[in-house]
This record gives structure tokens, C-alpha cells and sequence, in this order.
């Protein structure tokens, strides 16, 4: 595939400490809290977290962690500037941003039956797609939050070599707006023939905003409900995963 680049990002197996010293972690008010990272140099940067609270970073606690300002996904220790005490949705809170790690982020999804892919993808889904070892299917590891469908997965890996995920999609039978219902699938390839190595990660990938507007247009409002059901090809056979959302869930901050 010439033209259909797979955008990936290599995953990160660090632990969360190793973005700052123990000490910074250990004394932050909240941890392990995941945001999505919008914004650039002039505007400042916000973090909305996937329980719709904004977090804005302080200008020198973000120095401190220039990467992030490149990340689209992290998960993130803070303090509340002030004297905040608790997070609520829907509001927007001053923070100082104490440690941070990445997280794996994939975001290219492919309409199969889109002319690029018809033209130059040579049926590569099909052929190269590998089986996961497992998802996580317990309450709340599966959703999708400002633009990014989140899960826990468990896969083989090589250290040398890159992992690709990502969805996939008919934009036709896969996109049913009268039962406002959403299909997708999973693609995964560890780019070896035998991997050595086995991880459980949490990872972000990011929803077609093609398909927002097809809901929209069959006049739905950002409010409305629907359902998402994402296939996975995983060692035990094939597993179908399903959760609720807002059609304003499918969109980027």
C-alpha cells in the first residue's frame, strides 16, 4: 500500500514512573488520569479528561514535560491549583501537571470501500490482520470519549519491531443510522512472524469523523445515543465488544 500509510505509534513499555522522579508521582493529588491533549503555543493546552472535566495546565509545570504538548493521549498525575478539592464534569480546572506517560495511539481507520482503498490497499486488511490474545470485557475498559475508542488489549510483540492497530470499517452495511447502531473492526499486526513477547495495554484509537457526519445527516443531534459494536479477531475465535455513546463522543475536542 503506497498511499494508505499506516500511522502508528511505536508502543511505549515503560513504567509510569519513568516520565518524572518517584518523589513527583508519589505526592501528586490525582493519578492515573486519562486526557485527551488539545491546543498549541499561543492558545495554551487543555486536557479533557475522558469524565468530561477540562484540566489547564500551568505554563511551568508543562515545561517540565515539553513531549506532551506532541501527545494526542495521556495519562497524567496532577494538583489542583487553588483550593479545589474534587473534580466534577463539565467544569474546567487550574492544574499543575506532576508526572505523565503516553499512551499507545493509533489514528488511521480505512473505509474499505473507499476509492484509495479499493485502488491501492490490494486486500491488505484481509491478509495481514492477526489475531490479539484477548480484550479486557469487564465494565468500563471499553468506550469511546472525545474521539478515541479506548480498550484494554493483550497481544505478542517484538521490542525491534513496530505494532500496528488499527479500525476498520464498510461504509455502507457497517454505518446503520436507522437503528443508530455503528460496526467497526479491529486490525492488528505485530510485523513478525513469531513474537516472544506478551502484553496487556491499554491503547487510543481515534474514530472516523467521516462517519459523525452520516449520523447527522440522517438528522440525529449530538445528544443522541448509539451503539457501537467493535469485532476482534482474537486467539480464543472472534469476540464482538458493544457500549453506548454520544454521537458527540465520536468527535475530537
Amino acid at each position: 500500500m503506497k498511499k494508505l500509510l499506516f500511522l502508528i505509534l511505536i508502543l511505549c513499555l515503560v513504567s509510569f514512573g519513568a516520565c518524572l522522579s518517584e518523589d513527583e508521582s508519589r505526592w501528586s493529588d490525582y493519578l492515573g488520569v486519562y486526557v485527551t491533549v488539545v491546543g498549541d503555543d499561543i492558545r495554551g493546552y487543555q486536557f479533557y479528561t475522558d469524565f468530561d472535566a477540562i484540566l489547564e495546565p500551568s505554563t511551568e509545570s508543562l515545561k517540565n514535560l515539553e513531549w506532551v504538548k506532541q501527545a494526542r493521549r495521556v495519562v497524567i498525575g496532577f494538583d489542583l491549583e487553588g483550593e479545589q478539592t474534587d473534580l466534577e464534569s463539565g467544569k474546567t480546572y487550574p492544574v499543575i501537571l506532576k508526572s505523565a506517560q503516553q499512551i499507545p495511539t493509533f489514528i488511521v481507520s480505512v473505509d474499505t470501500l473507499s476509492d484509495e482503498y479499493q485502488r491501492n490497499g490490494l486486500d491488505s486488511i484481509a491478509l495481514k490482520n492477526e489475531s490479539i490474545r484477548s480484550i479486557d470485557d469487564s465494565k468500563g475498559a471499553f468506550y469511546m470519549k472525545n474521539g478515541y475508542l479506548n480498550l484494554v488489549a493483550t497481544f505478542d510483540y517484538s521490542p525491534t519491531q513496530p505494532t500496528y492497530f488499527l479500525l476498520y470499517y464498510d461504509g455502507e452495511k457497517d454505518i446503520d443510522v436507522v437503528n443508530k447502531r455503528l460496526s467497526m473492526n479491529l486490525y492488528f499486526n505485530n510485523s513478525v512472524d513469531q513474537a516472544y513477547h506478551t502484553i496487556s495495554s491499554f491503547i487510543s484509537l481515534e474514530a472516523p469523523e467521516s462517519v459523525y457526519s452520516k449520523y447527522l445527516n440522517a438528522g440525529m443531534n449530538m445528544s443522541d445515543s448509539i451503539e457501537l459494536c467493535l469485532n476482534v479477531n482474537a486467539a480464543t475465535g472472534p469476540k464482538q465488544m458493544s457500549c453506548k455513546l454520544a454521537l458527540k463522543d465520536l468527535l475530537l475536542p
